[in-house]
C-alpha cells in the first residue's frame, strides 16, 4: 500500500492561522490585534457617516437614521476597547524591551545564614 497521509482538518488549519501571522509572538499579537481593531472602527465609523449621509440628505428613511444609532453603539464599545488595545500594547512594548532579572539560586547555607542574621 502506499504512504498515505493523514488529511488535515479544516477547523485545525483555520486555528493555526493565528500562530503563522504572529510567529507565536505576544508582541506581534498586540500589534495585530490592535491595528485590526482600528480597521474594524474606522469601518463602522464610515458606516455611520454613510447612513447619517442617506438619512439627512438622500431619503429620509428611518431605517437609515436607525442603523446610525446601532453604529454610534458600536462605535461606542469599539473606541473604549480601542483605548484598552492601547494600554496593553503600550504595557507590553515596555515590559518586552526591559532586561530580563537575573535569577539567582541560593544554596542551603546561605539561606540559613540569611535566617541566622534577622534574628
Amino acid at each position: 500500500m502506499e504512504n498515505l497521509k493523514p488529511k488535515k482538518n479544516p477547523m485545525d488549519f483555520f486555528m493555526s492561522l493565528g500562530t503563522k501571522v504572529t510567529k507565536g509572538d505576544p508582541v506581534r499579537k498586540m500589534d495585530f490585534d490592535y491595528y485590526f481593531m482600528w480597521i474594524i472602527f474606522l469601518a463602522f465609523t464610515t458606516i455611520l457617516f454613510s447612513n447619517l449621509y442617506t438619512f439627512f440628505f438622500v431619503s429620509q428613511q428611518f431605517s437609515s437614521l436607525g442603523w446610525a444609532f446601532v453604529m454610534s453603539g458600536i462605535i461606542w464599545f469599539q473606541y473604549h476597547t480601542l483605548v484598552q488595545f492601547y494600554g496593553m500594547r503600550k504595557m507590553m512594548k515596555l515590559k518586552a524591551s526591559e532586561p530580563e532579572p537575573e535569577m539567582k539560586i541560593e544554596s542551603v547555607e546561605d539561606m540559613m545564614e540569611e535566617f541566622k542574621n534577622e534574628q
